[in-house]
């Protein structure tokens, strides 16, 4: 790396076992420590958030988002959508039952949609 003041690591830890991978997370932060700027690319919320003080998260080729690890997970934490489709003749009795399981599962986070 010689004496370049900027690091450029595209997926860095793509295909590694967890233990390289760790190696690796330690010699960026070494690096880091050393006053060098890291840029890197990844589709790891682990890795960007082990090894980063500031994210950007861009869509189209535009940032959605900057700042630290922690505001991006709370403007964009985890998100899951569960489809789910009933044959209502022949499982009518089971809805109301699946629809409180769904609630009580995922308090205050949940819509949903009849059809």
């Amino acid at each position: 790396m010689g004496k370049s003041s900027v690091v450029f690591l595209d997926e860095p830890s793509t295909g590694m076992d967890p233990g390289t991978q760790h190696l690796l997370w330690d010699t960026v932060t070494w690096i880091r420590n050393t006053g060098k700027a890291i840029i890197i690319t990844s589709h790891r919320m682990e890795e960007c958030e082990t090894l980063c003080s500031r994210l950007a998260i861009m869509v189209k080729g535009s940032f959605a988002c900057l700042g630290s690890p922690q505001h991006v997970r709370k403007r964009f934490g985890l998100v899951y959508t569960l489809t789910v489709k009933i044959n209502i003749a022949k499982d009518r009795d089971k809805i109301a039952e699946f629809k409180r399981f769904i609630q009580t599962t995922f308090p205050g986070n949940i819509g949903v949609m009849d059809s």
